[in-house]
């Protein structure tokens, strides 16, 4: 027999919190039954802001074919070590908590706030937070932003989000991705927990090291740009590198030093490395994909993951090779549109997700 999930009114939830904030920071163990009280239900008023939407001429022309992979960017020296993560970790990081309005949720504590469109959020080093037209703060909400309050924000399929987080540490959040993190950094330490794919451009702090937590691995950098792909239901990982120096450390603890332009897809313990265009891993967080020399099923592949669809095509699909931009619209509707006029494609879908794309006869 299936049993009740407990519910909490809104005072506990916030409490609950608190009390794992301040667990948190002063590094004591978490007991798992607190952590599941704290982040389990998601409480109080919707506010929606509403922002603007990018668009972009899309442009094609021939090409070959090239392996798309998924996402680790860095941009000078950090180790990622993919040592099994605490249990705090994982407990935070398999919340089952689940948000489906199809908009981007901040949960601050006892609210959940939704944000329309590309919203951007900045954190102040004081008692605020910017969500573009909305404040939250003393003044503006029933409850101010706590510096040891814990925050998680929510991106469904196609949405995308970017922070200014209060040391000015800035990220950029893909579709299907949830990040946990401090409302403001302690003294000695940030750090995140992370599930998808984000993007970091890391405020140098050479006496405050930025941590990035995973299932898999964790990042630990002093000040750097990097990419982090850590999707639960892929079973790869990759790092590349735009410039400096990283060092990747396997579950086995194998160690790989990269150099610039380089990438290492990881798979267990396994490792392979090769030169690509860097250019290409950090497209997303324009809203767009650079392709250069990629067969479309690859190409379906990224727009699968992006927007949470199954996409199916044919051989002679598959088979076309294209070099290109390709805008990551809103609607998946409309980037299937774009690609219909470009090539001979025709496709279907349906109201279970699944898309199927076939030649044009």
């Amino acid at each position: 027999m299936k049993k009740n999930k407990p519910t909490f009114s809104p005072d506990e939830f916030l409490q609950a919190s608190r009390r794992l904030a301040e667990r948190i920071r002063k590094a004591d163990t978490v007991d798992d039954r607190e952590i599941d009280d704290s982040f389990r239900l998601v409480m109080g008023q919707v506010k929606e802001i509403r922002s603007h939407s990018k668009l972009r001429r899309l442009y094609w022309w021939a090409a070959s074919v090239a392996a798309v992979v998924g996402l680790l960017f860095v941009a000078t020296w950090w180790v990622a070590d993919t040592a099994t993560p605490s249990g705090l970790d994982i407990a935070l990081l398999n919340d089952t908590t689940t948000i489906n309005n199809g908009e981007v949720t901040l949960v601050v504590g006892n609210q959940a706030v939704n944000l329309k469109n590309e919203s951007f959020l900045k954190y102040d080093a004081g008692d605020s937070l910017n969500l573009g037209q909305y404040v939250l703060d003393n003044q503006t909400t029933e409850a101010p932003v706590l510096k040891n309050e814990m925050h998680k924000i929510v991106v469904p399929d196609g949405k995308r989000v970017d922070i200014v987080f209060s040391d000015g540490t800035k990220m950029y959040i893909n579709s299907g991705s949830k990040v946990i993190y401090p409302a403001v950094f302690a003294d000695d330490k940030r750090e995140i927990l992370v599930e998808g794919e984000v993007y970091l451009d890391v405020a140098k702090n050479p006496h405050c090291p930025f941590i990035v937590k995973t299932k898999r691995f964790d990042i630990r950098v002093l000040g750097t740009s990097f990419n982090v792909s850590a999707y639960g239901k892929e079973t790869s990982a990759s790092v590349v590198l735009v410039q400096g120096s990283v060092v990747v450390t396997t579950e086995d603890k194998h160690e790989v030093q990269l150099k610039p332009n380089q990438l290492i897809d990881i798979k267990g313990n396994q490792t392979q490395v090769r030169e690509v265009d860097v250019s290409e891993y950090i497209s997303w967080k324009e809203n767009m994909l650079k392709i250069n020399q990629k067969h479309l099923d690859e190409v379906f592949s990224k727009l699968a993951l992006y927007y949470g669809y199954r996409i199916q095509y044919t051989s002679g699909v598959a088979a076309m090779s294209i070099t290109g931009k390709l805008d990551l619209l809103p609607d998946i509707k409309d980037v299937l549109d774009n690609l219909c006029l470009s090539f001979p494609l025709k496709y279907t879908m349906n109201e279970s997700k699944e898309i199927y794309v076939s030649l044009k006869k």
